[in-house]
């Protein structure tokens, strides 16, 4: 009997010492055909005990679509947070710049923390939609 209540004690000590990455994002962002837009992306998490993590933003879905300069939709066109104030801000934000009405849609930014193991969260993602309002001038 008293070890079973001591595997309890173990089991509740062991899942309170659990990491839990939690993303927050804008739900939706306007902006103009052309300009520079900045995609928001915070995190918080629990029992923090390094500074080693990453972050990567998804279009469309979680597994989806790499947003980077080494994808082909994106090359030369996105700027990311420093290092720095993705561990000191617990920021993870990037800028597109030379946006199009084809970059509208879904953009999800995933948070991963090194642990014992990689603990990872997503956010809900941030709509952006991008307007032409340049093309109303060709009329």
């Amino acid at each position: 009997m008293i070890g079973v209540g001591l595997l309890l004690i173990l089991g509740v000590v062991q899942g309170s010492l659990s990491q839990m990455v939690h993303v927050y994002q804008v739900p939706e962002v306007t902006s103009s055909e052309g300009s520079t837009v900045t995609l928001h992306c915070n995190y918080t998490a629990t029992n923090v005990v390094n500074n080693i993590g990453w972050f990567t933003w998804y279009r469309h879905a979680v597994g989806g679509p790499v947003v980077s300069n080494d994808s082909k939709d994106f090359i030369g066109r996105v700027s990311v947070t420093t290092q720095l104030d993705f561990i000191n801000k617990r920021s993870a934000n990037i800028q597109l710049h030379k946006v199009n009405i084809i970059d509208t849609g879904m953009y999800i930014c995933e948070i991963s923390l090194l642990f014992n193991q990689t603990e990872k969260g997503h956010g809900k993602g941030t709509f952006l939609n991008v307007t032409g309002e340049g093309l109303m001038n060709i009329y």
